[in-house]
C-alpha cells in the first residue's frame, strides 16, 4: 500500500504544480507528477494480481467522522492497474494537446482530479470512501465537458443531462448501499460478515437500485442516454477517460456490489444483467453503424462494448449461482478482458 499511497500523493504535487506552474509548463508538470502517480498506483496493483493479497490502508486525517477506507484485492487491482495505464496515456497525449488549445488551470485540475478518483473507486473499502470518490469522479469529469466550452449550447445541454443522470445514478448506489450497511456498519469488509442478517427481499431491493445506478454509469440502455451527447463535447483526453475507463466502472461496481457484498444473490439478477448487455450491444451496433460524426460513433461503440461486457458479467454471475464455479471464472475472464481491449 506504500506504493499506492505514492502515487496519490504524486497526484496531489501534480495538482499542485497544475495551479501554480506558468502556462507554457503546466502541462509537462502535469503529466510528469500525474503519470509517476498513475506509474505508482499501477506497479502497486500489479503487486496484488501477483501476490493474490490484498492491501489496505485507513486513515482518520481526511474524511471527517467516517476516515478513509482503501482496500486493493485482486477485482479492485485489475481497475486500479487498468485505469493507470490509460493515465499516464492521456497525460502523456494532454501535453501536445494543451500546446495547441491552451488549457487552463482549471481544466489541468480537474484532469487529475478525475484521474485520482478513477484509481480511487475500485480501491474504497467502505461507504463513505465509495461514495466521496464516486461523487469526485462525477462531478470533476462533468465540469471538464463544459469548462472551456461554456459559451456553446450543445456543451451545456452535454453537461446538464451527464449531470441529471449521474446524480439520479449516484442516488440509487447510496440508497442500495445504505440499505445493506444499515445492520452493520459503512465498511465492506463488517458488510460481508453481516450479510446473513439482510432478508431476501432487502437484497433485492439493493441490488436493483444499485444495478440502474452503475449501468447509468456504463452507458447501458436504456440509462445511455448521456453518454452520446456528452463524448463528442468533451476534450479529446476527457473523452478517451469517459470512454476508455470510466464506463468500465459501472462494470466494477456491478460485480463488487452484486458478486462480493451481497454474496452472488439469486439468478434471476444476473438474467437481469444479461439482458440489459444484450440490449445495450444491439442498440450500440445499431447506431454506430448509421453515424457520421466520429466522436458520436465512438459513444456508440462504448454502448455496444460495455453491452458485451455486461452479457459476460450477467453470464458469470447465472453460472457461480448455479454451482458451475470454473464456468463463471471463464465467463468472467472473458468480460474482463474484452473490457481490457476496449
Amino acid at each position: 500500500m506504500a506504493l499506492f499511497g505514492a502515487g496519490l500523493a504524486s497526484l496531489a504535487l501534480g495538482l499542485i504544480a497544475a495551479l501554480v506552474a506558468p502556462e507554457r509548463l503546466r502541462a509537462i508538470a502535469v503529466a510528469i507528477w500525474g503519470s509517476l502517480g498513475c506509474v505508482l498506483a499501477f506497479l502497486s496493483a500489479v503487486n496484488v494480481l501477483r501476490s493474490g493479497h490484498a492491501v489496505t490502508f485507513h486513515t482518520s486525517q481526511i474524511l471527517p467522522l467516517t476516515g478513509v477506507r482503501f482496500t486493493i484485492d485482486p477485482l479492485g487491482a485489475f481497475f486500479v492497474a487498468m485505469v493507470s495505464f490509460v493515465g499516464v496515456a492521456v497525460l502523456v497525449y494532454n501535453v501536445g494537446y494543451a500546446r495547441h488549445t491552451g488549457r487552463t488551470r482549471s481544466a489541468q485540475s480537474l484532469l487529475l482530479i478525475f484521474i485520482a478518483s478513477l484509481i480511487g473507486v475500485p480501491s474504497a473499502s467502505s461507504v463513505a470512501t465509495f461514495m466521496f470518490l464516486w461523487e469526485c469522479m462525477a462531478l470533476s469529469s462533468m465540469l471538464l465537458i463544459v469548462i472551456e466550452q461554456r459559451q456553446r449550447l450543445e456543451a451545456r445541454s452535454a453537461a446538464q443531462w451527464y449531470g441529471i443522470m449521474t446524480q439520479l445514478g449516484a442516488a440509487l448506489i447510496l440508497f442500495g448501499l445504505l440499505l445493506i450497511s444499515m445492520k452493520s456498519g459503512q465498511s465492506f469488509a463488517i458488510i460481508r460478515t453481516h450479510l446473513a442478517g439482510l432478508s431476501p427481499g432487502v437484497r433485492s431491493i439493493a441490488f436493483l437500485a444499485t444495478l440502474i445506478g452503475f449501468a447509468s454509469k456504463a452507458g447501458a440502455v436504456p440509462f445511455h442516454v448521456w453518454l452520446p451527447r456528452a463524448h463528442p463535447e468533451a476534450a479529446s483526453p476527457v473523452s478517451a477517460l469517459m470512454s476508455g475507463v470510466m464506463v468500465a466502472m459501472g462494470v466494477y461496481g456491478i460485480l463488487r456490489v452484486g458478486g462480493d457484498l451481497l454474496g452472488g444473490g439469486t439468478l434471476w439478477w444476473w438474467l437481469v444483467v444479461v439482458a440489459l448487455g444484450a440490449l445495450s450491444a444491439f442498440y450500440g451496433a445499431l447506431h454506430a453503424t448509421t453515424s457520421t460524426d466520429l466522436k458520436r460513433l465512438l459513444a456508440y461503440s462504448t454502448i455496444d462494448m460495455l453491452g458485451l461486457v455486461l452479457v459476460g458479467v450477467g453470464w458469470a454471475g447465472a453460472l457461480r449461482v448455479t454451482g458451475q464455479v470454473g464456468m463463471a471464472q471463464m465467463a468472467l475472464s472473458g468480460a474482463l478482458m474484452l473490457l481490457l481491449a476496449h
